[in-house]
């Protein structure tokens, strides 16, 4: 237990004074294991071994394809037809532009998988269409920021396939555990809005008429139906979560070439970043993998078991003290080499209790979804600074009222476990 306390605590710092993940779990790897058996004996082959294995596993090879997805989606311009078709359907509610922000954002997920993507792509022109209508800036920026966070819940979800590859849980089904509480996680915030509308002042305005509502349709019909193929085609069982990543690219490049928006320069531009984000994300593998193989070879996980065990009574108390933990860790570490971490050190507690690992699943993304959006290290939050040009004080207090609707879906995720479980029980079986 001590070993993994000053691991944790070694890579805290390190992250603190702006050392990059990966090099910072490496680094904490290979100084636990100097200290603890000299720095002549340190296996360098096994290492190496390590990160190999780490970054050769199938299933994550879905990474690189949906974060190709994402930017294609980005540069195909197909952002301002999804907003016209949410502006037709939700545009009219009191604060009608705020519910449009979030359905969006629900559409958005079901192509990106990225909270980042979401607010990079969608941000801009929410947040300006927004401003335009008399919301104040901070406003809108809070409300893209916490509907950004819908991104990596509601299926497909690139969170959701680093937990599968690390806990060894069917990813379909965790894709699938997404939709329920990311369609829960929209409506908290859609209530949050309609509970803000007298105090605002917000009125309704005229619904969209059906010729408008068709007109939205037809001209958005290529971005609506991405996430009912993708979706459909897991469920189905028509192509696997790897497949379908790689079928989300070629149906982006597909938008692109229809709308004539992609060019060769655009493209390459894409392909470009989208390697670099890859290969950002796989040196965290590989370094992550290091990490787990130190825990794991001092008997590390078998110790917090023990610990927890005498501490923790019940599940719902493990899950009490894991939740609280989450939402620390989100504060400070970045979602994805959080997952790497912490999805080994916790699954054989979470077997232990008989907690649905896949229900575990959709609760970890969701407290480290929460910590993009809270500062110090909030990712969506750095990027909408970029964007709007506000100071991360200034987002951070008007984010204050969102982390409500968040609280809110996080409590009733955790008490009702169905909420996850049961689409892909009935889909895919148990």
């Amino acid at each position: 237990m001590t070993i993994f306390i000053v691991m944790m605590g070694v890579l805290l710092v390190l992250m603190s004074i702006g050392f990059p993940v990966a090099l910072s779990m490496g680094l904490t790897s290979v100084v636990t294991l100097g200290a603890l058996r000299g720095f002549a004996e340190i296996p360098w082959d096994i290492l190496a071994q390590r990160f190999m294995y780490g970054v050769t596993n199938f299933t994550l090879l879905a990474i690189p394809f949906f974060i190709l997805a994402g930017r294609l989606c980005n540069e195909a311009q197909i952002t301002d037809r999804i907003f016209e078709f949410a502006k037709t359907m939700v545009g009219h509610f009191k604060g009608g532009l705020g519910h449009v922000n979030i359905l969006g954002s629900m559409i958005f997920a079901g192509m990106s998988g990225s909270a980042v993507a979401d607010a990079g792509g969608l941000g801009n022109m929410e947040i300006k269409a927004m401003v335009d209508e008399g919301y104040s800036l901070e406003f809108s920026t809070a409300v893209t920021a916490a509907s950004a966070t819908i991104g990596p819940i509601i299926p497909p979800s690139i969170p959701m396939v680093i937990y599968g590859a690390m806990a060894g849980e069917s990813v379909a089904k965790l894709l699938i555990a997404g939709f329920f509480p990311g369609l829960l996680m929209g409506l908290m915030m859609m209530t949050l809005l309609v509970v803000m509308a007298p105090w605002y002042g917000w009125q309704a305005k005229p619904r969209a008429s059906a010729a408008r509502f068709f007109a939205t349709a037809k001209r958005g019909f290529l971005p609506l139906m991405a996430p009912v193929i993708l979706i459909g085609g897991i469920v189905t069982g028509a192509f696997t979560p790897t497949e379908a990543a790689a079928v989300a690219v070629c149906y982006a490049l597909f938008m692109g070439l229809v709308y004539r928006t992609l060019t060769w320069r655009s493209l390459l531009r894409v392909l470009r970043d989208s390697m670099l984000d890859t290969s950002i994300i796989l040196f965290i593998v590989g370094a992550s993998s290091i990490y787990s193989w130190v825990i794991a070879r001092y008997q590390v996980t078998d110790a917090i078991v023990e610990w927890i065990g005498g501490a923790v009574t019940s599940p719902l108390m493990f899950m009490l003290f894991v939740n609280i933990f989450l939402l620390i860790v989100g504060c400070f570490i970045d979602a994805t080499p959080a997952l790497f971490v912490l999805t080994p050190v916790f699954m054989p507690i979470v077997k232990q209790f008989g907690i649905d690992p896949i229900h575990f699943g959709v609760i970890m993304v969701f407290n480290l979804m929460i910590g993009l959006v809270t500062p110090p290290v909030g990712t969506v939050l750095y990027t909408l600074m970029r964007v709007t040009g506000l100071s991360l004080e200034r987002i951070s207090v008007a984010m204050i009222p969102w982390y409500i609707p968040l609280a809110v879906t996080l409590v009733i995720i955790v008490l009702f476990p169905g909420l996850s479980t049961w689409l892909p029980i009935t889909i895919l079986g148990r």
